[in-house]
């Protein structure tokens, strides 16, 4: 592969991470305690975070594989949002509103203290919210907000915070335990130079530290979280995740439909404002875990129109409804040129899978 692109760089994270120890301690490993540990630790979703710390690059796009574009990523670096925070991050589901950030305590002990007032309770998220030390890291610069972070007092349900939850947490849909799942990160950019505080942090949410685990899915809450910590300035999308499929249950005109299918992201920003806030925005990229099966079967296909990321539609779970299957939306079918982008790059996987191909018994070699 690389004799077909020169330009493509194969290299083993591990290998990086196994030398890496604390400073002035060689013998105090930082990520793992060698090799071996390392490609066990990282065989997961957290090797992305090291993919982020040890880039050549100091700005970042990170793309999971199975993400399939309808238009280029590029236009994303020129955003305001990028520009102004070093940060672009997508929303993911709002869903799984009782695991992950939205679990509540299990054991006999903090039961009495996860009801706060008549319908409030506390979640995983406030509790390591509130537990982690971000002293350590105020050395680190970090950019500020041109809109301050409100400053009521650091204690929420009874828990101190060590540092000043942002409007946009306190208005979360994980804050106010909606959802277990803020972010989508298969597609993530980051400027390390310019997020040195939250970069630090992001390093240590995966070190060998002893600290308490995010309670994220995999990597995916780790980067927002990292710049919440660190009280710097980041950047979400407009728009809430949408839905890519053929399994239309309910057309929807008008914000009445139930599309399922696979997570959908547009545009992170309205680029024609005199549209209004509830016009549409173009599909920017779909993830999808079944990546072979779009682009084969000519089927018609359908997507999600664009909406507000503050918007709270209910509860997947009182609909009775797969998280799969975002319901109240206007659905569309999707355009011939994005169909036949899915068919280009079915396309272009074969064409790699024949470079494979040629040299299947060495393809690890690459990685040397």
């Amino acid at each position: 592969m690389k004799q077909q692109d020169p330009l493509v760089r194969f290299y083993d994270v591990c290998e990086l991470a196994a030398n890496a120890s604390v400073e002035d301690s060689v013998d105090r490993k930082l990520f793992c305690v060698d090799l071996e540990h390392c490609h066990h630790k990282f065989r997961g979703f957290d090797i992305k975070v090291l993919a982020v710390v040890y880039s050549r690059f100091q700005e970042v796009m990170l793309l999971d594989a199975d993400t399939l574009f309808f238009q280029s990523p590029m236009a994303l670096w020129e955003t305001d949002k990028y520009k102004s925070t070093g940060t672009l991050f997508f929303h993911d589901r709002i869903s799984y509103e009782l695991s992950y950030l939205a679990a509540r305590s299990s054991s006999d002990e903090d039961q009495v203290d996860t009801k706060i007032g008549d319908d409030m309770e506390i979640g995983a998220l406030h509790r390591f919210l509130s537990g982690f030390d971000v002293a350590l890291y105020h050395q680190f610069d970090v950019i500020r907000s041109p809109e301050p972070r409100p400053r009521p007092p650091r204690q929420h349900f009874g828990l101190e915070f060590g540092f000043q939850p942002s409007a946009f947490l306190l208005n979360s849909h994980v804050w106010r335990l909606r959802s277990g799942h803020q972010m989508d990160s298969s597609l993530v950019l980051w400027d390390k130079a310019r997020q040195l505080r939250a970069t630090a942090i992001l390093a240590s949410f995966v070190a060998l530290n002893g600290l308490p685990t995010v309670p994220s899915y995999g990597d995916k809450e780790l980067y927002w979280l990292a710049c919440e910590l660190a009280e710097t300035a980041y950047s979400f999308s407009d728009f809430a995740v949408g839905a890519v499929g053929w399994e239309l249950l309910t057309a929807g005109r008008h914000r009445d439909g139930v599309l399922c299918g696979d997570a959908l992201q547009h545009f992170p920003v309205q680029l024609n404002p005199a549209k209004g806030p509830d016009a549409d925005v173009e599909p920017l990229y779909m993830n999808s875990d079944n990546i072979l099966e779009w682009g084969g079967e000519r089927r018609r296909l359908y997507r999600t129109a664009a909406r507000p990321a503050e918007l709270y539609p209910g509860s997947f779970t009182e609909r009775k409804l797969l998280q799969t299957c975002p319901f109240d939306v206007t659905t569309m079918e999707l355009a011939p040129l994005e169909t036949n982008l899915l068919a280009q790059r079915l396309q272009f996987y074969n064409v790699v899978s024949g470079w494979m191909g040629e040299d299947r018994g060495t393809w690890w070699r690459l990685f040397a």
